[in-house]
């Protein structure tokens, strides 16, 4: 077997042996990069990025201002109720910080992280807005698909390279090129919009549970439309459109809102379903 070959039927062996599956979902994915990896990697990006923010005095604090004395409590309790209903109390030692910034994002790091930017806080509105976004953060770190990202990055690069090893030298740069960006297109970024998606359905139910009415959810992002910005072809995107996303969560909503109406029930083993 020459090594082309032999890197092939590794590549087949890993994914076959690192296949897990998705709280709640259940949908397959491959994980080669494990919890504690992710974790460390995420805290060496959050210690720079938060050391940076607080030289450049970004850091909302409870001292800065009235408004900010009432901001920092509601995100906070937002923060915890979503923690608590995802069942990740005990994962990590949760902090949640936030950053004043024009930007429109917020994000949630498997280090236990959560980082809440100004910008979105006029299109959240409100505390359950807030919850919609921070349910679907959080439902990113429950399904693990940043490790997920990550792994099949590191796939398709070992795929690409099996493939130019066995090609004629003086055409492995075109094959490169277009494998790469066949796996942008037709791999990665697909896989990318399937994870917002079960973010956005995950996240649902997350805030439910946590006491949020999920009918703010759908409420977000028709404020996140109606906000407007150049946004590329869904095909070309990391993210569904939104209107894509809204008619998602207007079809799930009625399961998620037996949650909302009735806490003391247990999230199902499988979305839909007791």
């Amino acid at each position: 077997m020459n090594r082309s070959a032999a890197l092939l039927v590794a590549s087949v062996v890993v994914m076959a042996w690192a296949c897990s599956q998705v709280a709640l979902t259940g949908r397959s994915q491959l994980l080669l990069i494990s919890d504690a990896q992710m974790a460390q990697l995420a805290r060496q990006s959050r210690t720079q990025f938060l050391q940076q923010a607080d030289r450049e005095k970004r850091i909302v604090r409870p001292t800065d201002s009235e408004q900010s004395a009432k901001l920092l409590p509601a995100v906070t309790r937002a923060a915890d109720r979503i923690i608590e209903a995802a069942g990740l109390r005990s994962r990590a030692q949760w902090r949640v910080f936030v950053i004043r910034t024009s930007q429109i994002n917020a994000n949630a790091s498997a280090d236990g992280t959560i980082v809440v930017y100004t910008g979105i806080l006029p299109i959240a509105k409100t505390e359950a807005g807030l919850a919609a976004v921070l349910g679907h953060e959080v439902a990113h770190v429950v399904a693990r698909h940043s490790a997920e990202r990550l792994s099949q990055q590191l796939l398709a690069q070992n795929i690409t390279n099996v493939a130019v090893a066995a090609t004629d030298p003086k055409y492995q740069r075109t094959v490169a090129a277009a494998l790469g960006l066949g796996g942008q297109y037709g791999i990665l970024l697909p896989f990318s919009r399937e994870h917002e998606s079960e973010a956005d359905h995950l996240g649902l139910y997350y805030m439910a549970k946590a006491g949020y009415d999920p009918a703010d959810a759908p409420a977000f992002w028709q404020r996140m439309a109606a906000a407007g910005g150049s946004a590329p072809p869904e095909f070309m995107s990391t993210h569904p459109s939104h209107a894509t996303r809204i008619a998602q969560l207007q079809r799930w909503l009625p399961d998620a809102r037996r949650y909302f109406e009735d806490r003391t029930l247990p999230l199902p083993t499988t979305l839909g379903k007791e």
